[in-house]
């Protein structure tokens, strides 16, 4: 009896590629809340991102920014190294607390645009993107929580508790890869 030569598994980084242009299968009703809890944030994002890029260089706003930034859990992770970071951008390049607040949250909104585009066109690049973007963030968040606890603050670390959970156990990412 001749034996069939063992097949090659595929080196993981081709696996890795077909995983992620694959399809990600049927949208069900949380995979539509995620969509629009991103794009609700990307427009609220843009939107202050642009008003203080516009009114930035006012500094009664200062204490606006201030309390925004802490209301809206952006200050999330500022720990010693992002306050150096800050305050080396300010002094090198002329930038005040505002402008980069700005540029922090376009760009926050455009990674927010990026997954709700994904999710809405079932990509499952999209599901990992959106598991490590919002995981990342949830000690921070938690930290936050525990510090200064808001309603805001806890609905918004339960939501991304819920959305890392259900994308991984339910979508089964990170499993068989």
């Amino acid at each position: 009896m001749v034996e069939a030569p063992p097949s090659k598994r595929p080196h993981y980084l081709h696996r890795l590629w077909v995983e992620l242009g694959s399809i990600g299968g049927e949208h069900d009703v949380f995979i539509k809340v995620i969509i629009l809890d991103k794009t609700v944030r990307a427009i609220v994002l843009t939107t202050l991102g642009i008003g203080l890029l516009v009114a930035g260089h006012n500094h009664s706003l200062d204490q606006l920014t201030d309390f925004l930034e802490n209301q809206l859990n952006l200050n999330v992770g500022r720990g010693i190294i992002v306050n150096l970071l800050v305050r080396g951008l300010e002094y090198a390049g002329g930038f005040t607390h505002v402008t980069l607040l700005a540029v922090g949250a376009l760009a926050y909104a455009a990674l927010e645009t990026t997954e709700a585009v994904g999710l809405a066109m079932q990509r499952r690049w999209a599901e990992y993107l959106t598991v490590i973007a919002t995981g990342i963030l949830i000690p921070y968040e938690a930290y936050e929580v525990i510090r200064h606890p808001t309603l805001f603050k806890v609905g918004a670390l339960a939501l991304n508790v819920a959305v890392v959970g259900y994308l991984t156990y339910r979508k089964r990412l990170f499993i068989g890869i």
